[in-house]
């Protein structure tokens, strides 16, 4: 399950899937988890193991539903949707539908709104489209982004699409919000491979989704930086994600090795630098992973993905895995370094798994739940002092072959008060924190 740079990166952005499917195994019976399991202040409510494709993305939910992304797998052959799952009962997970892709194609990310425009009023689910890197396909197949109406989500129906060029991976991450002068706008990050590739290719595009049947673009973005050149054991400079803050009006892209960038998009068709976030130093490897915000903005939460153990094995100038780094944000002008959490495991250089983070999302303002590949679900909280501490962590069992699971998608649940989690190769999970109450 351990990725590697001999693919050009491939595993670490999510281009290829190199360990092999593991079948997903029965929903267990509720209330009892798996043997294997680790719940640590977490108590066991549900799973699915989906449609037993063995190789998910990142994860959303809706109102009652949830929504699994979907990458190419061993085979390179992409193609399996995002998965529709019914949380209504978390004990009893129910896939009813999938929002569908191309062949060669993956669809690992996806967010869904509730959006009301004069050309559409309904459930909007936004799709991330990017080619199968080392499908053979990857000049045949159209990337960018598909909107789908899920206001029935039994029943989803496309209603639009947005390209790029064939040719091009895609739309690596993406975000989508209807703002407060009605216009729905959607980000896409650009991938990797497009910025090493393609000679000024766009970092970030804003799409105007406003009618969501011939969404437009709105502004094309990138910084003045050589894509080649960067900091550490990945050293390169590209949009790796985009999240809108500020009821759509301010857009964070997460610029690996060049930083957390704030832009101002009041005007879409400007967006207008307000920071950029480094974290080197203190981190020496730089990663900006993904982003989001806390203590109502007063705080910037960076994720690093770092996995220089696994692709600089022997290197101790970069140190171990991932770690969240916070900064205090109250002046977003000039955000200024909190502190910093990680687990045990992410401070070793340990390779029988993968340690690092990959998402995070917020609760009750101070309390962090964590995607954490290996270390599964990782519950933990911080001081307006910059001191973290670990409250609890679920991590699903082992795959059948013995590898450990891989925990990319993490989403607050706040209709259900539960976490949910997709993991690669076994689907969705559902668990609730202990004593948090409701969220």
């Amino acid at each position: 399950m351990r990725r590697s740079r001999s693919v050009l990166l491939s595993g670490l952005f999510g281009l290829v899937f190199l360990g092999s499917a593991v079948p997903a195994s029965a929903a267990p019976d509720a209330g009892r988890p798996p043997a294997g399991t680790v719940l640590d202040n977490f108590t066991f409510v549900g799973h699915s193991g989906l449609d037993g494709f063995g190789d998910y993305g990142d994860l959303y939910a809706h109102g009652n539903y949830a929504y699994i992304g979907s990458r190419c797998a061993a085979a390179h052959q992409g193609g399996d949707g995002v998965q529709v799952v019914d949380i209504s009962r978390p004990n009893r997970p129910r896939l009813v539908s999938k929002l569908p892709n191309p062949a060669y194609t993956r669809a690992e990310d996806v967010t869904v709104l509730d959006v009301h425009t004069p050309s559409f009023t309904g459930a909007l689910a936004v799709v991330g489209i990017q080619a199968c890197f080392g499908s053979g396909h990857e000049a045949e197949v159209v990337p960018g982004v598909r909107l789908f109406n899920v206001t029935d989500p039994a029943h989803p129906a496309l209603l639009g699409h947005w390209d790029l060029p064939q040719g091009t991976i895609g739309c690596h991450e993406i975000d989508a919000v209807q703002r407060a002068d009605g216009q729905v706008l959607v980000a896409c990050a650009r991938n990797l491979v497009d910025h090493r590739n393609s000679k000024g290719a766009t970092a970030l595009h804003l799409i105007d989704a406003t009618n969501p049947a011939g969404p437009t673009t709105r502004a094309d973005w990138s910084l003045n930086v050589d894509p080649n050149q960067g900091v550490g054991c990945t050293a390169a400079q590209f949009a790796h994600s985009a999240r809108f803050e500020d009821g759509g009006n301010s857009v964070y892209v997460s610029y690996w090795d060049a930083g957390t960038v704030h832009l101002d998009i009041s005007k879409p068709a400007a967006p207008a630098v307000v920071s950029d976030t480094k974290i080197t130093p203190p981190d020496e490897d730089g990663d900006n992973h993904s982003m989001t915000l806390a203590h109502n903005g007063q705080w910037l939460i960076i994720n690093t993905e770092d996995t220089s153990p696994a692709d600089c094995p022997g290197d101790s100038a970069f140190g171990g895995w991932g770690e969240v780094h916070v900064y205090d944000n109250s002046n977003p002008k000039q955000p200024v370094f909190l502190g910093t959490f990680s687990t045990s495991d992410s401070r070793s250089t340990r390779t029988d798994g993968e340690f690092t983070d990959h998402n995070t999302e917020v609760a009750a303002h101070d309390q962090f739940f964590s995607s954490w590949y290996s270390d599964g679900i990782v519950w933990w909280t911080m001081t307006g002092h910059g001191v973290s501490a670990q409250r609890g962590q679920f991590v699903p069992p082992p795959n059948s072959d013995g590898s450990s699971s891989e925990v990319w998608g993490v989403y607050v649940d706040k209709i259900h008060n539960v976490i949910l989690a997709s993991d690669i190769t076994n689907g969705l999970w559902i668990v609730k924190p202990n004593r948090l109450g409701s969220f």
